[in-house]
């Protein structure tokens, strides 16, 4: 029988398990699934938050390809966004060649769509709210593989809490002990390091520790998926994908075009299939940048189904691989903005198209203390250049070294030693948006913005939303 295809797919958690060298927590599960596996080290997210990233992969295609980039759009009647007749999703594709497929937890994407087309069973779930959605996002799905019939083999996602389990210490705490794990022991604010880019604040080392306490979560769950692959006899057939839609809660991550923001654990492992081991060799590690955008098409080639044409994604294991990945942001709820990212091996140019309005614009960490704490600290002059510098104007372009600058606080654009490679970078960059027609450089619909501004109201008042 065809294998098995599981994704495991965390949300807003960056790699930091042992098996990415992490040293304040211990995420043996993980690192015994990444022994079975390939380890990538530098796996970027297509999009620096949810819908957009998610859109993307379950497509196979840029979101600003398909005009699914805007966060949390095509939700309401009259806003839907359809794809190109013909383009099918990755489970719609799986399924179409055999597959059962479901996805247990938040499908979560920018498009219309019949459950029903891409899945073979948790259609009739609803909302939190207890309102169908029309079948233009239904928001949460079920199944299990113990549903798929003998002679299937099975495509399956579940999703998991990952870094939305550490708000606090608290709800970390709990969730472990709902998970049976009695007494955890948590990171300690005490023994994080904040990154540079972060004053060294109370907050801040809060939601460090918190963050990497949500590793330990996210490892007790995985285990408990490998358990119940082995005891209901999936093990030797199912490859394993563990993949996180974007980067950690972090100021300058979740919904920023940096590295911290775009950077996510991609683990592939194939457990006691030799004839896939040869691809996918355990204990290897990839350390030159990857897509998880081709998590699709590598999925489907593994199953010995066809990529489409239509589709971005590629294979991770065979043929050639992308020497630049590409990432986009643009709005996220009231947060008006438009940014564009290639990565390659050493060096990270960012786009921005809206030098108008800062980088920090309001959006929902604003309620946090402890990003209140940061803006009053640049009220007061008390940040470092780079720690203020996203509350300030910003440059259409940025470069950043990532060899020698990791943290990316020192912009290489205007440095003439760097001007090689800042040209080549913006003209990868602009072969990009014109190969695939950004979408973003067209106006949104009216009813589009007037749904978000009956969403957000006060918060809509950027000029987009003057007229609306």
């Amino acid at each position: 029988m065809r294998p098995n295809i599981l994704w495991i797919y965390l949300e807003d958690q960056d790699p930091r398990y042992g098996c990415y060298g992490e040293q304040l927590v211990e995420t043996p599960n993980i690192d015994a699934l990444a022994d079975e596996g390939v380890v990538f080290e530098r796996a970027s997210s297509p999009a620096p938050v949810c819908s957009p990233s998610r859109s993307a992969v379950i497509t196979g295609s840029y979101a600003i390809r398909l005009g699914t980039h805007v966060q949390r759009s095509s939700r309401f009647p009259g806003e839907e966004i359809y794809l190109p007749e013909g383009h099918k999703t990755v489970p719609e594709v799986f399924r179409g060649a055999g597959y059962f497929t479901f996805n247990n937890g938040k499908d979560d994407i920018n498009f219309a769509y019949n459950r029903s087309d891409l899945y073979s069973v948790g259609n009739d779930t609803r909302e939190p709210d207890g309102k169908v959605n029309g079948g233009v996002s239904l928001q949460q799905g079920s199944g299990d593989w113990c549903d798929c019939p003998p002679d299937k083999p099975f495509f399956a996602q579940i999703q998991t809490n990952g870094g939305k389990d550490g708000y606090n210490a608290q709800q970390v705490r709990e969730k472990l002990k709902s998970l049976g794990v009695e007494n955890p022991k948590l990171v300690s604010p005490d023994d994080v390091t904040v990154k540079p880019q972060y004053p060294d604040t109370k907050g801040m080392r809060d939601m460090e520790a918190d963050q990497l306490s949500t590793m330990l979560v996210t490892d007790v769950l995985v285990g408990q998926m490998v358990e119940r692959l082995k005891a209901d006899g999936h093990w030797g057939n199912t490859i394993i994908f563990i993949i996180s839609d974007h980067g950690a809660l972090f100021p300058r991550a979740k919904q920023m075009c940096y590295e911290e923001g775009l950077h996510v654990p991609l683990i592939v492992a194939a457990p006691e299939m030799p004839e896939l081991q040869k691809l996918i060799t355990p204990g290897a590690r990839r350390k030159l940048p990857v897509a998880t955008l081709d998590i699709g098409g590598t999925a489907m080639e593994l199953a010995g189904i066809d990529i489409p044409d239509e589709m971005d994604t590629q294979n991770l294991f065979v043929g050639p691989q992308r020497e630049y990945v590409y990432s986009a942001r643009d709005r996220c709820e009231w947060a008006v903005d438009r940014t564009r990212s290639v990565m390659g091996a050493r060096f990270h140019y960012i786009k921005n198209f809206m030098v108008d309005r800062p980088l920090a614009q309001h959006n929902f960490r604003d309620f946090w203390p402890s990003v209140q704490e940061i803006r009053q600290m640049c009220e007061r002059g008390e940040l470092t250049p780079a720690q203020a510098y996203p509350y300030g104007p910003r440059p259409a372009e940025e470069l950043y070294d990532l060899k020698e600058d990791p943290n990316e606080l020192t912009n290489l654009a205007d440095d003439p030693n760097h001007k090689k490679t800042l040209v080549n970078m913006r003209y990868l960059m602009q072969t990009w948006i014109d190969e695939v027609d950004d979408k973003a450089q067209y106006p949104e619909s009216k009813v589009a913005l007037a749904v978000t501004k009956k969403q957000f109201g006060k918060f809509c008042t950027d000029p987009l939303f003057d007229d609306v």
